[in-house]
């Protein structure tokens, strides 16, 4: 048997299901779980590995529910350019130039860039999807101890979506048995790593998008979720190009036709939706699908969901994500609170304590889990301390405030996952962080020398002088 006990000027609890504050707490932990919270000092952790912060706020691991591993390969080169007869999108021809450079060699030193980055920022559980390899996937979250939600790549695209004329979009489909390949792959998948690795790697069902998906599969999909008893992830009302196929394919708008395919319900997380409308929003309302915002991304794309306060005013659990660079989630926290408050013209939308607990309880919610996302006895021991000693965060009389409105995943001091310390006073105890910076280096100098029209897709922001 393990014990840790912590302690902090803060710890995040929970009475009556509603998030609060305990000043000068403690957290006793007991192997995986954890067994107390509190003011006072718990008997009988004599022996525990102790963690004393004396500025540290102690909060739930963060919950990423979509990122995508190989996200950091697209450093300097999707900024601040598109595919102008694609409404600016990157998808079609940006994304598709950097998998054509990537083998696993490249996307290994890259994932791990990722894992490293979530750990010390504080993120506990992460959501991939569209992952292209997703057993390689299943052992870096068992060696670097994250908990981890894997989507494998799963559509009916035949090859990549592209574009003859930069403005057409053309998407090659399989068809007959050759449509299922991917979700039968998917379906092995579940079978051989699910509840792995101490029951930290889960397999979910992730179809890709609406575009790259034929009805028939999607049908399969909610299938196999009843059967495994395992979410559905997938990006939705993501882009206008998304919206115009499939209403030019089906006659409806996106939502509506995943919903009418069974792809909606508790057990589903919707992938950003800001091309989403009115109608659409209220039927995720009362199928209680999840939505994952990832706000930096669309920011960045000259787009914002229009907002999160509406969404959850609606009744709908939305949680964040990260999706790109940085992979910060409390600077996702930050952007999510900005953007609803530019998108309602009013300073109270999306307030800080809302922000929050959709990056820890709600992420929960939408993975169906109830011992995740919060500190109370008994659920997991998934815990994060943020360090609010600092210049970006004195002086602190609302911790909750700060931590959304002037930290970065820099203040971070500790990780736990599963009741294992990851990350001690900064330190990554599971990864070298020099050997993985090293070989990400050396990733993206390979990737960047196999793309021949690397500079006329993405023109470098200034020269450089010989």
């Amino acid at each position: 048997m393990s014990k840790l006990l912590l302690h902090g000027a803060w710890v995040v609890t929970e009475k009556d299901d509603q998030q609060g504050i305990i000043e000068d707490g403690y957290v006793g932990v007991i192997d995986d779980k954890i067994a107390y919270v509190g003011k006072e000092k718990p008997v009988g952790y004599e022996d525990a590995e102790i963690i004393d912060r004396k500025y540290g706020l102690i909060i739930p691991g963060l919950i990423d529910t979509h990122y995508h591993s190989d996200s950091p390969a697209t450093k300097g080169f999707c900024e601040d350019v598109g595919s102008p007869g694609l409404y600016g999108s990157i998808l079609y021809e940006y994304l598709t130039a950097i998998y054509a450079v990537c083998g696993t060699e490249e996307w290994r030193p890259i994932a791990n860039l990722t894992f490293m980055e979530f750990l010390k920022g504080g993120v506990t559980t992460c959501v991939e999807f569209n992952a292209y390899f997703p057993e390689d996937i299943a052992y870096l979250i068992r060696d670097c101890g994250i908990r981890g939600y894997v989507g494998p790549e799963t559509n009916t695209l035949d090859k990549f979506p592209y574009s003859p004329d930069g403005h057409t979009l053309i998407i090659p489909h399989k068809e007959g048995p050759d449509m299922f390949k991917k979700l039968e792959r998917n379906v092995d998948l579940i079978e051989k790593y699910n509840g792995k690795f101490c029951d930290r790697v889960t397999m979910t069902l992730g179809p890709t998008e609406p575009p790259a998906c034929r009805p028939e599969m999607l049908r399969e999909v909610r299938k196999l979720a009843d059967k495994y008893k395992l979410p559905i992830t997938i990006h939705a009302a993501e882009t206008m190009i998304e919206r115009e196929y499939i209403q030019r394919e089906y006659g409806m708008d996106s939502i509506e036709w995943l919903m009418e395919n069974g792809i909606c319900g508790p057990d589903v997380i919707y992938a950003h939706t800001p091309y989403c409308s009115e109608k659409e929003k209220l039927l995720m309302a009362e199928t209680k699908t999840n939505v994952a915002h990832c706000p930096s991304i669309f920011l960045s794309r000259g787009k914002y969901m229009k907002s999160l306060q509406k969404y959850t005013d609606l009744g709908i659990n939305v949680s964040i994500g990260t999706d790109t660079f940085p992979q910060d989630m409390i600077r996702e926290m930050r952007l999510a609170s900005s953007m609803s408050k530019v998108a309602d013209d009013i300073w109270t939308s999306a307030p800080a304590g809302l922000v929050f607990k959709c990056a820890t309880k709600n992420g929960a919610k939408a993975l169906g889990r109830d011992d995740l996302g919060k500190l109370v006895v008994g659920a997991k021991a998934d815990i994060a301390i943020v360090d609010m000693n600092d210049f970006n965060t004195l002086p602190v009389r609302d911790p909750i405030r700060v931590l959304v409105s002037c930290t970065t995943s820099h203040n971070v001091t500790d990780t736990i996952v599963d009741g294992k310390v990851i990350v001690k006073n900064k330190q990554l105890l599971t990864m070298d962080e020099e050997k993985v910076k090293a070989e990400a280096w050396e990733a993206q100098k390979r990737m960047w020398s196999r793309i021949e029209n690397l500079n006329e897709l993405s023109p470098l922001s200034v020269p450089f002088f010989e």
